[in-house]
């Protein structure tokens, strides 16, 4: 990634894989095979330049139908269920080829998400594998409980659900997907995916490479389609017995609803957020490295992320030393690099579509006639394509879209309090609880912190969203039974 060489592999690999989809329209991977859908067309667009990439046929409701009994039929007849030496072999061997196709996924996500590459090999593909590897040794441990009293005794284990739908997002295509699959294949589940109509083509090569690592046919199926068709019939559908979706909180409820209405299907959501990065002034003493963390949490994923850092909330009274941190937040922010996913320089691409562009826009265009005021010099942005430069703005009134919404885009807020309990109340007050972040370097400070901010995950001293072996959702309104997933410090990338 880092010599000409390395992109001309990571492209040219790459666009194999990509034509091998596309020009067979392979849009579904089902009971071991890739299959044309034979539903509507979906096309796909690069964010980059908003060139089409080609198109591929959604699936039907009759093919979900197709794709459900297949999954349960591997469920029942396969060993996948009962043989866990089987399950660990074959997820450490997905591991491996998952590792050893970094470049082909990299670009995938890059042509189709607008995801910067050099992100996608150094820190997606090997969350991917990394989960992969946890739930394969998880897998080991699953042994049960001896349970006595004086009227008997009873042995208490845990089996698998059978089939599970999965509902993925279009912000991290390839992660998402294995933060989902690792924990349920381990557990000796069949699955049932559904990809985002806007990147499904890193999903569709990973099914592919599940079989080659020897998962048997059904037990790793993919579909691609519209969330308002196959992804409803999802919901409703009486043949899969476990839901988990990552997405808005409007569908999330709606497969609520759904799992009433059908077979009481359970549901896992993470439904997004809205986290403050809170600096504690009276015990933070590097601004610059502050600042360039900060950075890495509010744009990275150019903002699209459900934990990035939306709001920057400083706690301190002495003015000098906000107009020194302020400063430090406008250089980072600066220092970014915005361009091509597949330039070794680049820290921040588009965002996924100009749906998503044009609504920035709107938010941010609403809260500065309102009184906001945008602080840094935004980098300049191609004109093709879906493209919004990072801005740090402050002064956002309550009442704006961008004072109350989840902004999902290269965009954080400037807030200032001199209370560490106003600080709190910011970010309990809010209706998410995904995650947030504290900056404070007095380790009795952070655990006051700690013990009052009510999120799923507060990272301290650094943007984190845990690892591989923590748990990961939130309270109030993001969501609850998320899975274990692990995702990595996004930092700037800097080369002499």
């Amino acid at each position: 990634m880092t010599t000409t060489s390395a992109q001309n592999t990571l492209v040219g690999r790459g666009r194999t894989a990509l034509r091998a989809i596309v020009d067979g329209n392979l849009g579904q991977w089902i009971g071991g095979r890739g299959v044309t859908g034979t539903g509507e067309e979906i096309g796909l667009i690069s964010p980059s330049d908003g060139t089409v990439i080609g198109s591929l046929s959604a699936a039907s409701e009759q093919q979900l139908d197709e794709t459900v009994a297949a999954a349960r039929t591997a469920f029942n007849e396969a060993d996948w269920a009962e043989d866990a030496k089987l399950r660990a072999r074959v997820l450490r061997r997905l591991a491996d080829l998952v590792e050893g196709d970094a470049e082909v996924i990299a670009y995938l996500d890059g042509i189709e998400a607008g995801k910067v590459a050099l992100g996608s090999v150094e820190e997606d593909v090997p969350d991917v594998a990394a989960n992969l590897r946890m739930s394969a040794d998880l897998i080991s441990h699953n042994d049960g409980r001896y349970l006595q009293n004086p009227d008997g005794w009873g042995w208490v284990t845990k089996v698998p659900s059978g089939v599970v739908g999965a509902i993925l997002p279009w912000n991290y295509p390839v992660a998402m997907l294995g933060w989902k699959i690792a924990p349920a294949l381990a557990a000796g589940n069949a699955m049932v995916v559904k990809t985002s109509e806007d990147s499904t083509l890193s999903a569709l090569h990973l099914a592919r490479l599940a079989t080659e690592a020897g998962a048997p046919d059904g037990i790793l199926n993919v579909l691609t389609g519209t969330g308002a068709g196959i992804g409803s019939a999802m919901g409703l559908h009486n043949g899969i017995d476990v839901l988990t979706f990552t997405g808005s909180g409007s569908v999330g409820r709606s497969f609520l609803e759904s799992s009433a209405r059908s077979n009481l299907k359970k549901v896992s959501l993470e439904l997004g957020g809205r986290a403050g990065y809170i600096v504690d002034s009276a015990h933070a003493t590097d601004f610059p490295a502050i600042a360039a963390d900060i950075a890495g949490a509010a744009f990275g994923t150019s903002g699209q992320n459900c934990t990035a850092a939306s709001r920057v909330i400083y706690v301190g009274d002495d003015d000098e030393r906000f107009a020194e941190f302020r400063t430090a937040l406008i250089d980072a922010t600066e220092a970014l690099t915005v361009g091509d996913p597949f330039e070794a320089e680049t820290d921040v691409g588009p965002v996924i579509n100009p749906r998503a562009r044009d609504r920035i826009t709107s938010w941010i265009d609403e809260a500065v006639e309102k009184g906001a005021r945008i602080l840094n010099t935004r980098a300049d942005v191609p004109d093709t394509g879906s493209w919004y430069p990072p801005t740090v703005i402050e002064n956002v009134p309550d009442d704006s879209e961008l004072g109350r919404g989840e902004i999902f885009g290269p965009v954080t807020q400037l807030l200032r309090r001199t209370s560490r309990d106003d600080a709190v109340d910011l970010i309990n007050g809010e209706p998410y609880g995904l995650a947030s972040s504290v900056w404070c370097e007095d380790i009795a400070q952070v655990r006051w912190w700690a013990s009052r901010i009510r999120v799923g995950t507060l990272a301290v001293n650094g943007y984190s969203e845990g690892t591989e072996a923590t748990p990961f959702g939130g309270m109030r309104q993001s969501g609850f039974w998320a899975a274990t997933t692990v995702r990595k410090p996004w930092r700037p990338i800097r080369r002499p």
